[in-house]
C-alpha cells in the first residue's frame, strides 16, 4: 500500500512539472495552404526551436499551440516557421477552425 502512495506522489510530481514547463505559445503569424494541406506557424526562436518543441491541440474546433519548454539558445530572436499537415492535426481543409493563441507582431516581445 505504501508503494502505491509513492507511485501516485511521483506521478503527480511529473504531471505538475510538465504543466509548469508547457506554455501557451504567442504566435507571430499563421499561414494555411489548401494545395499542400499544411499550416505554418510563425514563432520566435533564438536558434534552436524545432517542430518537436511544440504540442498542438484541437478541441471543439479550436486549434491551440503549446511550447513544451523554454528555448535555451542565446541568439537574437528571429522568426521561425513550423509546419504541420492538416492530417497531423486532425483538421479538414473544408471546415473552419478557431485559434486559441495570441498573435504578436514584434518577436522582441516574446518570452522564450
Amino acid at each position: 500500500m505504501k508503494k502505491i502512495g509513492v507511485v501516485i506522489c511521483l506521478l503527480m510530481f511529473v504531471l505538475a512539472a510538465r504543466a509548469e514547463a508547457e506554455q501557451l505559445e504567442n504566435l507571430l503569424g499563421l499561414e494555411t495552404d489548401f494545395d499542400t494541406k499544411q499550416i505554418m506557424f510563425v514563432v520566435a526562436s533564438s536558434g534552436c526551436t524545432s517542430k518537436g518543441d511544440f504540442r498542438v491541440e484541437v478541441k471543439d474546433e479550436v486549434l491551440t499551440v503549446y511550447r513544451l519548454q523554454r528555448e535555451a539558445c542565446k541568439r537574437m530572436p528571429f522568426r521561425e516557421r513550423i509546419v504541420f499537415t492538416l492530417d497531423e492535426l486532425g483538421l479538414s481543409p473544408h471546415k473552419p477552425f478557431a485559434l486559441g493563441n495570441r498573435i504578436l507582431v514584434n518577436e522582441n516581445l516574446m518570452q522564450m
